[in-house]
C-alpha cells in the first residue's frame, strides 16, 4: 500500500481535478464518505454529534459532514474554531450546511463550549494536511478542549496538530480514537509519534482515478495485514516439513540463551518446515529444555559465546540450510565477530541479522557490503547508531532518512 507525502497527495488531486472529479466534487466525496463511515458507527440515538471545523479545505469536509447527518436524522452542530471558512470550496459547503439550518457555533461562545463537552462525537476537521510546526494558543485551546470532552473523537484525514510527513507532534495536538485517511495513508499515520495520536485508521477511497495516481512515484509504502499473507506462498495439501525450508538460527549465550529459544519458537511458528538452533555448548541445559520441535547444534565456545573453532561446522551445516538468522543474544567479542565475518563471505542463502550481528559488524561493515544475497538487518535505534556512528536522537528523529540513507 502507498504513503504519499503531502506534497504528492497534492499533486495526485490537482491531476484529478484536471481531468476527472472537481475539487469541490472530491469535498463532497469526501465528505459523504466520512459521513457514511460515521453512520456505521454511532447511530443517532448515540447522542449529539460535534463537527469542529477550521477555515481551511478540511473544514470544508467538516461542513459536508454536518449537512449528510444533518439529513439522516442526527443531532448535529458546527463549531467554527478560527472564524469563517476563507478556501473557495468550503465557503461554498459552509453555504450549503447553513442553508440547511445546520446550528454554527463560533469558539468562545458559551454554545460553542457546550457543543463540545455534550457530544457523543466530536468530528475533527480543523487541520489537514498543511499543518506545520507547533500549535499557537489559540490552537492549542481548542485542542485541549476537545481532548478534554468526552465524547469519541474522529479526526478526518489528519489529527490536527501533527506533522503530516515527519510524524511530529511538536505540541498540543489532537488525540483521536479514529483517523479516516482520505484516499491514501500519510507518514503520519504511520510514523510515531504521530501514529499514537490517529487511535484506528480507515481508509477512504473517493474514487480518485488511476491516471491521477500515476503523477506521482511514492517512496513510502507499508503492508496491510491483507496484503502480508498475499506474500505468504500458498502450501499444498501434501506438503511437508521439507518443502518449507531449514532454518539456521545462530543465537544465544551462557549468559543469554532465552534469545535462541525467542527466535527458534518465532521462526518455527511463521512457518519454518526445519529448525536447527546452534549455539555455544554451555548453553545446552537452557536452550535445548526449552526447544520442543527445533533441533540443536551445540558448538564449540569461548567465555560462554561461540569460538572461532565453531566455524567448520557451521560452515558444513551452511551447505542443507535455505537461511540464516544471526545476532539475538551471541554476546560480543572477536571470535564471535570472526564467525559472522567467514559466514557472511560464504552464505550464498538469505540472511537476517539482528541485535549482536550488527553490534559486533559495527566497526567495519565490508562484508555487508559485499554481499550479494539478500540480507535483511533489523536493527533498534541504539543498533542503528552503532552502525551509522550517529547518537541515538538522530536515529530516532528522522528513521527513515536513515534507514535510506544507510541502505544506498
Amino acid at each position: 500500500m502507498i504513503v504519499t507525502t503531502a506534497d504528492e497527495i497534492r499533486a495526485i488531486e490537482v491531476r484529478e481535478d484536471e481531468i476527472g472529479t472537481k475539487f469541490l466534487a472530491l469535498m463532497e466525496k469526501a465528505g459523504s464518505g466520512c459521513a457514511s463511515l460515521l453512520m456505521e458507527s454511532y447511530a443517532p440515538e448515540d447522542g449529539p454529534v460535534t463537527v469542529v471545523c477550521g477555515n481551511g479545505k478540511n473544514g470544508g469536509d467538516g461542513f459536508v459532514i454536518a449537512r449528510k447527518l444533518l439529513r439522516a436524522g442526527y443531532e448535529v452542530s458546527v463549531v467554527l474554531a478560527f472564524g469563517a471558512p476563507k478556501a473557495a470550496d468550503a465557503i461554498e459547503n459552509y453555504r450549503r450546511a447553513t442553508d440547511l439550518s445546520v446550528p454554527v457555533f463560533s469558539w468562545g461562545t458559551p454554545e460553542a463550549s457546550e457543543a463540545v463537552k455534550t457530544a457523543s462525537v466530536l468530528v475533527d476537521c480543523l487541520f489537514g494536511i498543511g499543518f506545520r510546526g507547533a500549535a499557537n494558543e489559540l490552537q492549542s485551546e481548542v485542542f485541549s478542549a476537545m481532548n478534554e470532552a468526552p465524547g469519541d473523537t474522529v479526526s478526518i484525514d489528519v489529527p490536527s496538530g501533527v506533522v503530516t510527513d515527519t510524524g511530529e507532534v511538536l505540541g498540543t495536538a489532537v488525540k483521536a480514537d479514529r483517523t479516516i485517511a482520505i484516499s491514501t495513508l500519510k507518514p503520519l499515520h504511520v510514523r510515531y509519534p504521530a501514529r499514537e495520536y490517529c487511535g484506528e485508521i480507515s481508509i477512504l477511497d473517493i474514487g480518485i482515478l488511476p491516471e491521477s495516481y500515476a503523477v506521482v512515484t511514492p517512496h513510502l509504502h507499508t503492508l496491510t495485514g491483507e496484503e502480508a499473507a498475499a506474500l505468504l506462498p500458498v502450501r499444498s495439501r501434501t506438503a511437508h516439513k521439507n518443502d518449507a525450508g531449514h532454518v539456521l538460527s545462530l543465537c544465544g549465550s551462557y549468559r543469554m540463551p532465552g534469545a535462541a529459544c525467542l527466535c527458534a519458537n518465532a521462526a518455527l511458528r511463521a512457518g519454518a518446515g526445519l529448525l536447527t538452533a546452534a549455539y555455544p555448548e554451555p548453553a545446552y541445559p537452557s536452550i535445548a529444555s526449552h526447544l520442543t520441535e527445533a533441533m540443536s547444534l551445540p558448538l564449540p565456545s569461548a567465555d560462554g559465546m561461540l569460538s572461532a573453532e565453531a566455524l567448520p561446522v557451521l560452515k558444513d551445516f551452511l551447505k542443507k540450510a535455505t537461511v540464516l538468522v544471526a545476532g539475538c543474544g551471541l554476546g560480543q567479542s572477536e571470535e564471535v565477530r570472526k564467525v559472522l565475518v567467514e559466514l557472511l563471505k560464504t552464505a550464498d542463502v538469505p540472511v537476517v541479522l539482528d541485535a549482536d550481528a550488527l553490534n559486533n559488524l559495527a566497526g567495519d561493515l565490508s562484508v555487508l557490503k559485499a554481499r550479494t544475497a539478500p540480507t535483511v538487518l533489523t536493527p533498534h535505534p541504539g543498533e542503528m547508531a552503532r552502525l551509522t556512528g550517529k547518537p541515538v536522537s538522530d536515529v530516532t528523529s528522522d528513521r527513515i532518512a536513515v534507514a535510506k540513507a544507510f541502505a544506498d
